[in-house]
């Protein structure tokens, strides 16, 4: 598994199912992850939990994503993992959500940097595929965390470590800190390190990388109704991040959106009947961002509850 050089989709909790991460890679994303699954719920309730982990070939190289805070949960899951035929195990260090915080993962986890070492040591000695790190900058007062995780996350045998340069505090406010990026990379110079965290237009991503050194980039919610942006990142600046000045990047035509958008739509529901088509309001409102007459559109979505429904406003909107 190569990390390095690469355009990765990020783990988003009710988002990247199969489907979208499908439609991610299909459009220039090399690396896709589950979204964050329990480890303790992927032991206790396999078939409840396992629903999340249904993935396609085309979707490949995919990583599962757990969180859980005892080590030998994470062990064993992570073992779990492998045998579904994933191609790597990340672990999630920095979900600031309570319901996961409180019971001491996620982000929990930056404030103690030892627990959170034996548990990629146990994921890595049990898992038989790589395992990854997904952490923040730090839990509460003290920002500057993220370089003590990851050295005990790299010393357990981490193959790269993901940094959201902003604290659980922040939650998703603020700005990005990118220079705590290139900190954590020059602290491991020879370390795999994936940077996340604002970037939102295709020409982004080449700064993050030019401006912090980077290894790879993470992209989160700005592929939300724009899956195309792995493309036009690639046509910015092409497959090796940072090797010139971005150029300009042309986003998809009428025709190009409104076909992939009918098409998630239509997978959302041959796999979930109408529930899956209720699903796609939020896509619907995402994918109608920024064009004329988005707002009242999205003020339909509501009466949306069925294919035919779904099929008729796409039509009419896009």
């Amino acid at each position: 598994m190569e990390f390095a050089g690469k355009l990765i989709l990020a783990p988003l909790a009710g988002i990247t199912d199969s489907t979208f991460r499908l439609l991610c890679r299909e459009n220039g994303a090399d690396v896709t992850v589950t979204e964050m699954i329990s480890a303790r719920g992927l032991l206790m309730q396999p078939e409840r939990t396992g629903r999340y982990l249904a993935y396609g070939q085309g979707e490949r190289p995919i990583g599962a994503q757990l969180f859980g805070a005892v080590p030998e949960e994470i062990a064993e899951a992570a073992a779990e993992i492998r045998k579904l035929g994933f191609d790597f195990v990340d672990i999630n260090m920095g979900c600031p959500v309570r319901k996961v915080t409180v019971g001491g993962a996620g982000a929990a986890l930056l404030s103690d940097p030892q627990l959170a070492g034996r548990i990629v040591g146990a994921a890595a000695s049990s898992a038989g595929i790589p395992v990854t790190v997904k952490i923040r900058s730090g839990f509460g007062t003290q920002p500057d965390s993220y370089l003590t995780v990851a050295r005990e996350a790299f010393g357990a045998g981490a193959a790269a470590v993901t940094l959201h340069p902003r604290t659980r505090g922040q939650m998703f406010s603020g700005r990005a800190d990118w220079g705590q990026i290139a900190r954590l990379k020059q602290e491991f110079p020879d370390r795999v390190v994936i940077g996340n965290g604002d970037v939102r237009q295709p020409e982004d991503a080449w700064r993050m990388v030019s401006e912090t050194g980077c290894d790879a980039v993470m992209i989160g919610r700005a592929a939300l109704g724009n899956p195309w942006i792995f493309s036009a990142i690639r046509r910015a600046v092409g497959v090796a991040a940072g090797r010139g000045a971005p150029e300009t990047a042309d986003g998809p035509s009428s025709e190009e959106r409104r076909t992939l958008i009918l098409r998630h739509g239509e997978e959302m529901h041959r796999r979930h009947g109408e529930a899956g088509i209720r699903e796609m309001r939020k896509h619907l409102a995402w994918y109608s961002r920024g064009i004329p007459g988005a707002s009242a559109f999205r003020g339909d979505l509501v009466r949306v509850q069925t294919l035919d429904d779904f099929r008729l406003a796409v039509e009419r909107f896009f």
